[in-house]
């Protein structure tokens, strides 16, 4: 074996090591791409992860600027070889359904894919491309030899992640439980006022449910409230969160997002759930509605507490003046009293 073989070898080691010493997924999957990048001298690395449930590949890390419009792409493949857990690499075109001029941008047409098995199934995929002349062989057999030392890392960060769910997911919702809304919230509020930064909550109530729980049960009012939260939670970013406050109640954070673009998403959940009839396969048909409250800091409260309490006065009028609408609150005294007493 040559030297130049066996010092690569031992980088290859190294960062493999650098990789291993992290548990979070995200540490992990930046990790994965900064050292794949630096032993591929690529111009562009993309780390997919696979959603076996929708049959897609989520982007989890890259290179590429947070502000780039390809951050929020979904990768599609037509290679089919490449899903199963012993596919190799191979070079394709990828196609973000986001913005697929941006690869046209700086120059990238063809992507060398690597799939990244693990635990007989595929965990995702790693891309990476050069401008102009593409990956010379030399670099592909490093990254063949790379990726096999870092996928145990990455299968030992999506434990950890799906065990981490377990604990902060409502048990019967796709929405995260009320123990870490609490947390979730003070550390959004605490980010907001160090980066000065906006941040708003919207707090929302089942108008009907109830309805649904004496007509037919209440395991039927447990399936609504299912059909409910996979319906919100459709509806908004992957940087917001949904929660179930209690009962019919939810909540969304929206982090770095002004009373308007609360406002907005917060129409487009309500139109969303009464625009669809609830329960098709069981009944004839249910429409459920909601009330709408909306709260921003540093607008209306500098506390997580006051933004629940503001966002909740405010979906407590839209319940009494008739219900299926959006309210937006005032400020709390705290704000006001920050603000010189001016409404």
């Amino acid at each position: 074996m040559s030297t130049d073989r066996l010092a690569e070898d031992l980088t290859i080691a190294r960062a493999a090591l650098g990789v291993s010493r992290q548990l979070d997924l995200q540490a992990v999957a930046d990790a994965l791409v900064r050292v794949s990048m630096d032993l591929g001298r690529a111009t562009a690395c993309f780390l997919y992860l696979y959603d076996g449930e929708q049959d897609t590949f989520h982007l989890k890390a890259s290179h590429i600027p947070p502000e780039d419009p390809r951050r929020k792409g979904l990768l599609t493949l037509d290679l089919v070889e490449l899903r199963g857990p012993g596919g190799s690499s191979a070079s394709f075109t990828p196609t973000l359904t986001s913005a697929p001029e941006a690869l046209r941008r700086i120059a990238i047409e063809q992507v060398l894919a690597v799939p990244l098995p693990g635990a007989g199934t595929l965990l995702g995929m790693l891309l990476l491309a050069r401008q102009r002349e593409g990956l010379l062989p030399a670099d592909q057999d490093r990254i063949g030899r790379l990726v096999p030392e870092l996928v145990p890392a990455l299968l030992n960060a999506l434990l950890v992640e799906r065990y981490r769910e377990l604990i902060i997911k409502d048990d019967q919702t796709d929405s995260y439980n009320r123990r870490y809304f609490d947390r979730f919230l003070s550390e959004e509020v605490y980010r907001a006022h160090r980066y000065r930064t906006s941040l708003s909550l919207i707090f929302l109530d089942m108008d009907n449910l109830k309805e649904i729980n004496n007509r037919y049960g209440h395991a039927m009012g447990s399936k609504a409230i299912r059909e409910v939260s996979r319906r919100l939670v459709s509806e908004i970013r992957g940087s917001d969160k949904l929660f179930r406050y209690g009962g019919d109640e939810f909540c969304v954070v929206l982090p770095e997002t002004e009373l308007r673009g609360a406002c907005e998403l917060s129409e487009r959940l309500r139109v969303s759930l009464e625009s669809r009839s609830f329960l098709v396969d069981d009944t004839p048909g249910m429409t459920l509605t909601a009330s709408f409250g909306v709260a921003s800091y540093p607008d209306h409260a500098r506390t997580s507490l006051g933004l629940i309490k503001c966002a909740d006065k405010a979906m407590q009028k839209v319940k009494l003046s008739g219900k299926n609408s959006i309210g937006v609150s005032e400020a709390d005294e705290e704000t006001l009293q920050a603000l010189g007493g001016k409404r």
